[in-house]
């Protein structure tokens, strides 16, 4: 039986907590190899909760906090597929959305860990909109079709985008999206639509749009000075579900990755063709048991979700691949 992993994008503004650091060797090393590496504390990078900056409409995260909110959902995962190393478990394929692509990247071989955190301390580094350009921002909604889709993009609305299609419900009816676009635009989307239907978040600027396209020419030279290689993992785009076979193929989809839709039934459609029939999510994730899935799926997150990964993986014959 073939396990692939799943990653998804975003930062994690709520904390983890200490739980799998005290108790797992694995993941106590690697996050204190990041403290080292980033100089952030083990208590600010798993305890120190960014809700209130994220979720506030009137705030913006300064670069500081976005800094350390996608160093925890880097090092997190990380740290959990570190640990399911040393229970003998190991990805056949790895697919992820955004973030969770360079995260795959990276535990696939195709760039190393630090690097990896350097990148995110560049990305974060970088303003969230040009200077004297309006501010930009995501919002998120759930909706039953295309016919409520096309009410949110098109040539009516050419300051908002399509960003993300983050999951069909797993009971059916409805899919959840992500948009992108002026603050404004968005907001006149928003008071549009019924209370509630569609929320604005402003702290965080714009994603996976051609608004986003100074962010690609402002992370372009960084990502060209890095070093890629071949996937020594089979990894697969959410941009449109492919296989990255070569460096380039993985140096290209981070900066596309910038200014293109980001699609989780490309994330499902890679790893069903692979062959996988167990996904194991890593990482401080959004509620992904919501979601509809083409194989089972198995989140990763604690303690007890270490305890129950080994007999759902013998439940479904999967032969631990020791070392």
């Amino acid at each position: 039986m073939t396990i692939g992993y799943t990653f998804s994008g975003g930062m994690a503004p709520e904390a983890p907590g200490l739980e799998l650091y005290e108790r797992y060797p694995a993941m106590r090393d690697w996050i204190d190899q990041v403290v080292d590496w980033t100089g952030i504390g083990v208590d600010r990078l798993l305890t120190e909760d960014f809700s209130g900056y994220f979720y506030s409409d009137d705030s913006r995260c300064d670069s500081d906090v976005r800094f350390v909110a996608e160093i925890r959902q880097a090092a997190y995962s990380i740290g959990i597929a570190d640990v399911l190393t040393d229970m003998g478990i190991r990805p056949d394929a790895i697919a992820g959305s955004s973030i969770g692509l360079m995260i795959g990247a990276s535990l696939a071989g195709a760039i190393g860990r630090r690097e990896l955190l350097e990148l995110l301390r560049h990305r974060t580094s970088l303003p969230l909109a040009p200077e004297g350009e309006p501010a930009r921002a995501v919002a998120v909604a759930a909706l039953s079709g295309p016919d409520d889709l096309e009410r949110y993009v098109g040539d009516h609305r050419r300051d908002v985008y399509l960003a993300a299609e983050i999951g069909e419900f797993i009971d059916g009816g409805r899919t959840m999206y992500m948009f992108s676009g002026y603050l404004d635009a968005l907001r006149e989307l928003a008071a549009a639509e019924p209370e509630g239907q569609v929320n604005v978040i402003t702290s965080l600027g714009g994603a996976h749009s051609p608004l986003e396209q100074f962010l690609y020419d402002l992370r372009e030279p960084f990502i060209n000075e890095m070093t890629f290689r071949d996937p020594e993992v089979a990894l697969y785009s959410a941009l449109d579900g492919r296989r990255l076979v070569t460096a380039e193929d993985v140096r290209s989809d981070f900066l596309l990755n910038t200014v293109r839709t980001t699609y989780m039934s490309n994330v499902t459609k890679g790893l069903a063709g692979h062959g996988v029939e167990l996904a194991i999510v890593l990482g401080v994730s959004s509620p992904v048991a919501m979601f509809k899935f083409p194989f089972p799926i198995l989140p990763v997150l604690t303690a007890a979700d270490f305890e129950q990964v080994g007999g759902v993986i013998h439940a479904l014959g999967i032969e631990l691949k020791f070392v």
